[in-house]
């Protein structure tokens, strides 16, 4: 009797256990305490992206892999420092470690915006683009990348890529074919939050 009464109450601490073990799941580069070290969130068209975890990136059969590398610590959400890595590979195969494949590294610094109000014109100093091949995608906050390519023709919007995050931290483990990946595009009144641990290499 006492066993049966005692049996749900450990199934319970098992549980919450290991959903919290997952809930934790983190890139070693990534050091933050707060959530956002552990989960991507797709919102507004753009992608919060936690330091060391991939985001892929295809259109047209090519695809790219980009990752922050660091997060300058006196960053705030809106102006700081990071650095990234990306790979591209334009020969319809997947393929991330092939020898072909372009590899770019870069910085980022985000400065407070300039311009004379909310209303008009405004502008982003410092350097706020990334490089995944021969696309070039703009940064909104030292970790939050647009779903647009830059363009001045045809502005903000969904250009036709496609990005998925992963759990992967290392480019070597990326499976860009795998089927549990989530390809989302861009989407100005998507929200959606993914945990690394819910998510494929």
């Amino acid at each position: 009797m006492y066993i049966k009464k005692l049996f749900p109450v450990v199934v319970l601490i098992v549980i919450l256990s290991r959903g919290t073990g997952n809930a934790q799941l983190r890139c070693p580069a990534d050091t933050r305490a707060d959530d956002l070290a552990t989960r991507f969130v797709v919102s507004g068209g753009y992608v919060k992206i936690p330091v060391g975890a991939f985001l892929l990136v295809r259109k047209n059969g090519e695809i790219g892999a980009i990752r922050l590398t660091n997060i300058d610590p006196g960053s705030t959400e809106w102006v700081g420092k990071s650095t990234y890595e990306s790979y591209f590979q334009g020969d319809g195969s997947g393929s991330l470690m092939a020898a072909d494949v372009l590899k770019q590294t870069g910085e980022l610094n985000l400065r407070p915006l300039k311009g004379p109000g909310r209303d008009l014109w405004i502008y982003q100093p410092g350097q706020n683009k990334a490089r995944v091949g021969k696309w070039s995608f703009l940064f909104a906050a030292p970790n939050m990348m647009g779903m647009s390519a830059i363009s001045t023709l045809h502005g903000n919007g969904d250009h036709g890529y496609e990005f998925a995050p992963t759990s992967a931290c290392d480019v070597s483990k990326i499976d860009a074919h795998d089927k549990r990946l989530r390809w989302f595009r861009f989407d100005p009144n998507a929200k959606v939050v993914l945990p690394l641990a819910d998510l494929p290499k």
